[in-house]
C-alpha cells in the first residue's frame, strides 16, 4: 500500500491518489520503525546483546547496492545524453544528507536519508539502554522507550509548529519541514514504540484490541487521523505540523489492528481475498517495495516520452497505468538482479542471529512480518 501510494503521487493519475499519495512515505516510516526495531529486539531476546556493527553491515547490504546502482545508472544516462554532470548534487546523495541539501539528483531519495540516520541512531540508543541495564540490573532494559518516544513526539511537533508559523519570515519552503530527519524522526520512533510493545508487552496491545467495539473505535480513530491528508494539502500549515503527527498515529493504529485483530487464533481472510489472491499479491509487491521505490522516478521521467514516440495518441489514463505497471515490473526485475543477490551474499557472510518469529500473540499477519524482517 505504501509504495502504491507513492507511485500515484508521482504520476498523473486520479486526483485523490496524486494529492494523498505522499503519505505512503509516512506509512513507510512507521513500518520501518516497527520492523527495524523488531530485528534488534529479536537479537536481544536471543543473544542478550545487540551488535551495532553487525546490524549496520547487514543494513548496508540491504540499502547500498541497489541505491548506488540507481545513482550509477543515472550518471551513465547523463553521460550518454552529453549532459553536464551536476557533481554537487551527487555528493549529498552518496553520503545521505540530501534531505538537508537543496541540490540533489532525485527528489524522492530524501526519505532514504531519514532512514539512514535512523539506522545509526536507534541501535546506538538501544545499546546505551543495555549499558544502563547492566549497571542497574533492570529487568526491562528498554522500559524508557515509551517516555523517550513521547518526548520526541512532542519535541518534533513543537518544532514543526514553530517553523510553520514563521515560514514567511524564514523564507523557506514546505520541504524544509517535510524532509529533515530531526523533524520526521518521530514517525519512525512511533513504529519503534509499537515494536517494543509487540515484543515485550504484547498483552497491552491485546487488551486494546480484545473487544469488537475497541477494535471498531481504533479503526475509526485511525481512519479519521489518516484521512486528514484528504482535506489538507501537504504544504498546509496544519499538515506540516499536527497533520504529520496524526498520520503516524493513524498508520500505527492500522498496524496494531493488522497484528492483533484476532489475538486468540489466526485470522481468516475473507473468501474473496483468498479467491483472488489479493493478500499474496500485496505481499509480493511489498517484498520488492524498496527497489520499486528507488526506480519509479526514473521510469516516470523517461517512460512517457519514450512511449509517445511509438504511440503519439495514447491517452493520459493509459499512460498513467502503464507507468504504474512498468514501475512495478522494473522494480521487481532490478530487485532480483541487484537487491536480492546482495542479500543472499550478506546472509552467507553475516548470517542473521536474531529470532524472526517475535511474539507469537496476534494474527497470521505476524508471520508475514517475520518474513519481511528476515528479508530486511
Amino acid at each position: 500500500m505504501a509504495v502504491l501510494l507513492v507511485l500515484g503521487r508521482h504520476g498523473e493519475g486520479p486526483r485523490i491518489w496524486k494529492n494523498a499519495g505522499w503519505v505512503g512515505v509516512d506509512l513507510f516510516f512507521v513500518l520501518s520503525g516497527f520492523l527495524i526495531s523488531g530485528l534488534l529486539f529479536s537479537e536481544y531476546k536471543k543473544t542478550g546483546s545487540i551488535n551495532w556493527g553487525r546490524f549496520f553491515i547487514r543494513r548496508g547490504f540491504k540499502i547500498y547496492p541497489a541505491f548506488y546502482a540507481m545513482l550509477f545508472a543515472t550518471f551513465l544516462w547523463q553521460v550518454a545524453k552529453h549532459q553536464e554532470i551536476p557533481w554537487r548534487s551527487y555528493l549529498p546523495e552518496v553520503f545521505f544528507y540530501q534531505n538537508y541539501q537543496g541540490d540533489h539528483v532525485w527528489n524522492h531519495t530524501w526519505s532514504l536519508a531519514v532512514e539512514e540516520h535512523f539506522y545509526i541512531l536507534l541501535p546506538l540508543l538501544l545499546v546505551l539502554m543495555l549499558g544502563l541495564k547492566r549497571k542497574g540490573n533492570n529487568p526491562d532494559p528498554f522500559r524508557m522507550i515509551p517516555i523517550g518516544c513521547l518526548v520526541l513526539a512532542v519535541g518534533c511537533l513543537l518544532e514543526r509548529l514553530h517553523l510553520t508559523l514563521t515560514l514567511p519570515t524564514l523564507q523557506i519552503s514546505w520541504s524544509s519541514i517535510l524532509f529533515p530527519s530531526h523533524l520526521r524522526i518521530d514517525s519512525l520512533f512511533f513504529g519503534v514504540l509499537l515494536g517494543y510493545l509487540h515484543h515485550f508487552h504484547p498483552s497491552a496491545l491485546i487488551r486494546i484490541t480484545s473487544m469488537w467495539w475497541s477494535r471498531l473505535i481504533l479503526l475509526l480513530a485511525s481512519a479519521l487521523l489518516v484521512s486528514t491528508c484528504l482535506f489538507y494539502a501537504v504544504d498546509s500549515p496544519f499538515m506540516l505540523s499536527f497533520g504529520l503527527t496524526a498520520l503516524y498515529i493513524g498508520f500505527g493504529g492500522i498496524l496494531v489492528l493488522a497484528l492483533y485483530w484476532n489475538s486468540e487464533k489466526p485470522s481468516r481472510l475473507p473468501l474473496w481475498l483468498n479467491k483472488f489472491k489479493v493478500w499474496d499479491l500485496a505481499a509480493f509487491i511489498g517484498m520488492y517495495s524498496y527497489s520499486i521505490y528507488l526506480w519509479h522516478s526514473i521510469v516516470s521521467q523517461h517512460y512517457q516520452g519514450f512511449l509517445r514516440l511509438f504511440w503519439p495518441t495514447i491517452n493520459e489514463s493509459a499512460l498513467f497505468w502503464g507507468y504504474v505497471l512498468i514501475s512495478l515490473a522494473v522494480g521487481i526485475v532490478l530487485a532480483r538482479t541487484i537487491e536480492y543477490p546482495a542479500l543472499n551474499l550478506r546472509d552467507r557472510i553475516f548470517p542473521s542471529k536474531q529470532s524472526v518469529k517475535g511474539s507469537q500473540a496476534g494474527s497470521s499477519f505476524q508471520f508475514v512480518v517475520a518474513d519481511v524482517e528476515e528479508s530486511e
